[in-house]
């Protein structure tokens, strides 16, 4: 069994909310579609603790539309992925493994380098117009919700939430502008200090 978000963000995104389920298993799809629906394969009747969890047919619709053109542009996401790896040449600059196996395999949902200089680097980028994230900048162990985990020492995770910074990674992205982003970030002396472009 297989599971995947359709968060409108994802390489194959929804308008809104939505996930996925697949598997060869008959058994197993008819409980996740019970669950999906109030834990129900007849109405008013319950076999499970469920949740409304159904996806609408407008969802539905769209995605199927989408679908046709999912290869092509996780194949462009390696692309960008491959072209940043290939042309961001700064020594403060980490960035993400793409060996030939992780190369074919990574779609690429997200481009994550590392700096210690992520906060500077960012509003650098964010002063140039070019929008960035983190993901995720709080560990979950240390959200409120884990509460029980807070004592454990994670000196690697620590760091990496204090390091970590997506770049712009879409199929629409032009040459242009990536040729822009990794100008950006051969400006050592400019991000580190501040300074627009």
């Amino acid at each position: 069994m297989k599971g995947s978000s359709v968060y409108p963000g994802k390489n194959l995104g929804a308008l809104g909310d939505g996930g996925a389920v697949s598997t060869k298993e008959p058994d197993l799809a008819k409980v996740v579609r019970s669950l999906a629906n109030y834990g129900s394969s007849k109405k008013y009747i319950n076999d499970f603790q469920g949740l409304n969890s159904r996806m609408d047919e407008i969802q539905a619709a769209f995605l199927t539309i989408k679908l046709k053109y999912l290869d092509r542009e996780n194949n462009r996401r390696r692309e960008i992925a491959k072209y940043y790896c290939a042309n961001i040449k700064n020594s403060k600059i980490i960035l993400p493994d793409i060996s030939y196996s992780h190369e074919h395999t990574n779609l690429w949902h997200i481009f994550v380098v590392r700096s210690k200089n992520r906060d500077k680097l960012q509003q650098y980028l964010f002063d140039n117009e070019i929008q960035t994230l983190i993901h995720y900048p709080i560990p979950p162990y240390m959200q409120k919700g884990y509460l029980q985990y807070r004592d454990i020492k994670l000196p690697k995770t620590m760091s990496l939430s204090n390091e970590v910074l997506s770049l712009p990674i879409s199929p629409v992205l032009t040459i242009d502008e990536l040729e822009r982003i990794v100008y950006l970030l051969l400006m050592n002396f400019k991000w580190e200090y501040g300074t627009k472009e």
